[in-house]
């Protein structure tokens, strides 16, 4: 893994956020201590003079909207909800990795569960999001009604890595490869890329996760797709996945989008670096396990070993 020393946040309206005020700023050398600029930042946004205009105070954190739900549709041990939210909220939550916090309108601050936003109608106010039951966090969610009220928590933007690279696409062609549950986080990324006339081939390996489920999520979305089992009995890549992604990159394909486990991730860019790609890029899920989604918590983190610590809420990294 390669840090970028790219923050979701950077030149947002949440910026600086706290960890620049402690001193654990993901792109700003100088409120982190050092003396002088290293920053690897290209907005023309100055963290350090932007913490200093703010009287060294941190800029106001997400919003908790109370939002009425207003669609609901239970399915095999999940639910999908479409939600009635403010325009603001829905605009800055529409690009691929958008998720939001949620929880019942009566559950306490801890029950916040991260959801991959998963469609959005511009201008009408409503988003959908797909929850599994799977714990004692998704489980409020099992009597749910329309009508009733959710708190969501928002507007976050870094559930998909490689970000730059997909948002870079624009009427070229796009590999998609999901295992599982990481079809639903990747709906975003399809809808995205298609939207931006790209070409897009989507291939599903259902895993050890409901065929019905991913079918109803697939037909709900109108994504049309081939099964591809990614993985070989032996935990190596198969060789039909290996068939797959060559072709792809001898046809001149433009990036690669995995929403699956990491260790899938991780044998797809193997792979690539194993038969010389130079020219596709990759983009994946973030599978970063997160509480706050604010940096804070420690939930996310992760130590390198020149103990640089990596917030995956907020931060890119390249994956290798």
């Amino acid at each position: 893994m390669i840090i970028n020393g790219l923050c979701a946040d950077y030149g947002s309206r949440f910026c600086p956020c706290i960890l620049a005020v402690t001193g654990g700023c993901v792109v700003c050398s100088q409120v982190n201590g050092k003396a002088f600029c290293d920053c690897k930042a290209s907005g023309g946004i100055c963290i350090k003079q932007e913490l200093l205009r703010n009287g060294g105070k941190a800029k106001p954190g997400r919003l908790t909207y109370e939002c009425e739900v207003i669609s609901v549709i239970h399915y095999d041990g999940l639910v999908f909800l479409r939600v009635k939210v403010p325009i603001s909220l829905e605009r800055e939550v529409k690009r691929p990795g958008g998720f939001v916090f949620v929880r019942r309108k009566d559950a306490a601050s801890w029950y916040d569960v991260p959801i991959s936003v998963q469609f959005e109608e511009m201008m009408v106010g409503s988003i959908g999001m797909t929850l599994l039951f799977r714990g004692v966090k998704t489980n409020q969610f099992k009597d749910l009604a329309e009508g009733d009220t959710l708190l969501l928590r928002g507007p976050f933007n870094n559930g998909l890595l490689g970000l730059q690279h997909l948002e870079a696409q624009q009427s070229s062609r796009c590999l998609i490869l999901t295992k599982g549950i990481g079809l639903l986080p990747s709906v975003s990324a399809v809808r995205y890329l298609q939207s931006r006339h790209n070409e897009t081939e989507l291939y599903v390996d259902e895993g050890n996760f409901s065929p019905s489920i991913l079918k109803f999520q697939l037909d709900l979305f109108e994504l049309p797709f081939k099964p591809l089992t990614l993985l070989d009995d032996d935990g190596e890549l198969s060789t039909p996945a290996k068939h797959v992604i060559r072709r792809f990159v001898a046809d001149g394909g433009s990036l690669i989008h995995v929403g699956a486990s990491e260790y899938v991730i991780h044998q797809v860019a193997a792979y690539l670096h194993y038969i010389g790609n130079r020219h596709v890029k990759l983009s994946a899920c973030n599978n970063a396990r997160m509480c706050c989604g604010e940096g804070v918590c420690g939930a996310c983190t992760e130590t390198t070993a020149d103990r640089r610590v990596i917030h995956h809420c907020k931060e890119q990294v390249k994956i290798k």
